[in-house]
């Protein structure tokens, strides 16, 4: 940990305090939630009540009032890890509509409240089913 915020080894660069360990459980919601975990409201509540008071007692702040915003920048992260690919590839294709859907509806609730809760996010399957079924932008 430096002043500046903590060195993130994976995106060679400086972050700031909690930036990958504050989503951790959030960011299940980006992979489609069919990866065989969950997080359920109860653990991540507890997740979130250990890493502030780590934060608390470290900086006098609580980390997780930064969780709407690391959010929306790891949602960008994810959508930009699908790049949109030729329709065809409709597996891929559609990972890329669900990650920009997900993009957008954090996004509006960022707007709206000021914190993104992935709990009210669809499931890659929930919007598998609408997507075929024309609901979808």
């Amino acid at each position: 940990m430096t002043p500046a915020g903590v060195i993130d080894w994976q995106h060679h660069g400086l972050v700031p305090l909690g930036y990958d360990v504050l989503p951790a459980l959030e960011i299940i919601a980006f992979k489609g939630g069919n990866k065989g975990y969950t997080a359920s409201p109860g653990q991540r509540r507890r997740y979130l009540a250990v890493l502030d008071d780590a934060t608390l007692n470290a900086t006098g702040q609580p980390v997780s009032q930064n969780l709407g915003a690391y959010l929306l920048v790891k949602a960008l992260f994810f959508l930009a890890l699908m790049r949109p690919t030729d329709p065809s590839r409709t597996d891929k294709h559609l990972k890329w509509q669900y990650r920009r859907h997900l993009f957008t509806k954090g996004l509006e609730q960022h707007e709206r409240t000021g914190t993104v809760d992935t709990a009210l996010f669809p499931g890659l399957e929930e919007f598998a089913a609408g997507h075929s079924a024309g609901d979808h932008p």
